[in-house]
């Protein structure tokens, strides 16, 4: 089987975003480029600032899922209240990344009867049990 990886496209929308925002994500991106997945993963992340306003809820956008290539495409939008107003920005990073890939992997497995959705579900974990408290 292929080695497949996830990928982050990000925006950040403004100066105002809190430092641990940008920090928690670039080590969250850092940590699961190791991670081998059966599909690829290619993420568009926006996270709402003063500039970039985001308004709709936090959560995931247009997601695709291409069988033949065994890849997942998605937007993942991050509500400019939300950001701003987290008290632990890594949580809220975790959780939110977390919620889109168990969603993500759910419609692959509804449409590739040879992908095992448990597995995938136990490579990101790790975004629920160490979502809390000092980065790892």
């Amino acid at each position: 089987m292929d080695t497949r990886r996830i990928s982050f496209r990000t925006v950040f929308g403004g100066p105002s975003i809190p430092p641990d925002f940008i920090e928690e994500l670039v080590r969250l991106r850092n940590r699961m480029r190791s991670v081998e997945f059966q599909y690829d993963f290619d993420l568009f992340v926006v996270v709402g600032g003063d500039i970039t306003v985001v308004t709709d809820p936090t959560g995931l956008r247009v997601p695709r899922v291409f069988l033949r290539r065994r890849t997942t495409t998605a937007q993942i939008q991050m509500n400019s209240a939300d950001v701003m107003n987290a008290s632990d920005p890594r949580a809220f990073l975790f959780q939110t990344i977390h919620s889109t890939m168990v969603e993500l992997i759910s419609r692959i497995a509804a449409r590739d009867n040879d992908f095992d959705a448990d597995d995938e579900l136990r490579k990101i974990e790790f975004l629920v049990l160490d979502g809390i408290g000092e980065p790892q």
